[in-house]
């Protein structure tokens, strides 16, 4: 491997740095935007001495501030999306708010990589122009080509017809990846569908900044008492939170709905914090008011540093996506969970087959079933105590296979199994 430029984000000097800490292999991380979720990722990354990581990024809208077309608000993400590795962004245009098939373009980003000369290429998607081109240049490159994307084969519908053109298309653009590292058990099910060999498909399992909320459970479940009187939840009252965009694809009004199928006695003990915002948030309010009253709690957005506060008032997570709608993952309940919050999720979340097995860590209900989310909710509200903190410490437990940690070590190993092919 041919040496590199140190790890340091800024190095002034970066030829001396280099004999102080010399690397073997050059990682290129191609992403569009710098992501909340990811950025903790190439962190943990740029701290393995025998990487030298360095993030390209199409634009830097997420850094700036932007206006998220789900939450309906514009804002910045409060936590650090650049600190800490090396990084370049293509470009600084304030007019860019959004990023689809056609922007980034990539445009410039071949030239960028050639400077740098990565050894291996690691890709966090494939439907964009970016990271089409990002491909392209790293195979001109003669680089290593990894991935770690979002791959589904049920989150979403498509036609038959749409079906078979999408599994041509991606058998030839699979050809030409070196490695996966899959993200969860459907992941890796759609790699092996579509043919790719087992040996060519490693884990880095989907994540949060899971020593960051560690800081967050800190810092809000001292609190958790205070926080619950403040609202009005009387000891046995039980707190149900939906995090998330307020849009059909997360489907809240389904809770609203599977409220009003509960009695009032059975609902009189139930209240529902609401952290998010997005177009249903009216209609959400117009129904669960009558139902709930001042147990309605609409917290509004909550960036990341208050985000722990709605999951250290509740008693488990309801997130009940819709089927095909494009859910891949759900990574609030990651977050959930590592606050000791059981999930009730429905099975269009991608998550639940790794994440919430029903009696351990949460419950499963079929997507759009209004009575089969009751039920789930009906059965939460009737458990003992104890069993509660069986659910509670399971979803702890089972969400630390899914820590910073165990990502970063499972990309390493990926990126070590390519490069050692050479």
């Amino acid at each position: 491997m041919p040496s590199a430029s140190p790890m340091a984000v800024d190095s002034a000097n970066p030829l001396l740095a280099d004999l102080v800490q010399p690397v073997r292999c050059k990682v290129a991380v191609i992403a569009t935007h710098p992501i909340q979720y990811q950025a903790p990722l190439w962190r943990r990354l740029a701290q393995d001495p025998a990487l030298h990581v360095r993030a390209f990024f199409g634009t830097d809208m997420s850094v700036r501030g932007y206006r998220d077309e789900g939450f309906g608000v514009s804002f910045k993400w409060d936590t650090p999306l650049i600190e800490g590795y090396e990084h370049e962004f293509l470009s600084t245009d304030s007019r860019l708010q959004k990023v689809d098939f056609w922007v980034p373009d990539g445009a410039g980003l071949p030239a960028r990589l050639k400077v740098f000369g990565p050894d291996v290429v690691l890709l966090t998607a494939y439907r964009g122009r970016y990271h089409l081109a990002a491909l392209q240049a790293a195979r001109q490159l003669g680089a290593r080509v990894v991935m770690r994307h979002e791959a589904s084969d049920v989150a979403e519908t498509r036609s038959v017809l749409k079906e078979s053109a999408r599994d041509w298309l991606l058998r030839l653009l699979y050809a030409r990846i070196d490695r996966f590292a899959a993200i969860g058990s459907e992941a890796r099910r759609h790699l092996l569908r579509i043919g790719v060999p087992a040996d060519r498909v490693g884990w880095a399992p989907y994540c949060v900044d899971s020593e960051f909320m560690a800081r967050q459970i800190e810092h809000w479940r001292p609190q958790r008492a205070r926080l619950r009187a403040e609202r009005g939840v009387r000891p046995g009252d039980t707190v149900l939170v939906f995090s998330g965009k307020l849009t059909p694809k997360k489907n809240p009004l389904l809770i609203t709905a599977a409220l009003a199928v509960l009695t009032p006695a059975e609902r009189a003990s139930v209240h529902l914090v609401v952290a998010g915002d997005g177009e249903l948030r009216g209609a959400l309010e117009q129904v669960a008011r009558p139902l709930l009253g001042p147990r309605l709690h609409l917290q509004g957005f909550l960036n990341q540093s208050e985000i722990g506060q709605a999951y250290a008032l509740g008693d488990a997570l309801v997130l009940p996506s819709l089927r095909g709608a494009g859910e891949t993952w759900g990574l609030v309940v990651n977050e959930a969970m590592q606050f000791r919050l059981p999930a009730i999720v429905s099975d269009g979340v991608g998550c639940h087959p790794d994440l919430v097995t029903v009696g351990r860590t949460g419950f499963v209900f079929t997507s759009g079933d209004v009575a089969g989310l009751a039920n789930s909710i009906r059965t939460f509200l009737g458990l003992p105590a104890a069993v509660r903190e069986l659910l509670a410490r399971g979803a702890e437990d089972r969400v630390r296979e899914f820590s910073l940690e165990a990502a970063a070590c499972g990309l390493v190993r990926t990126i070590r199994a390519t490069v050692d092919r050479t």
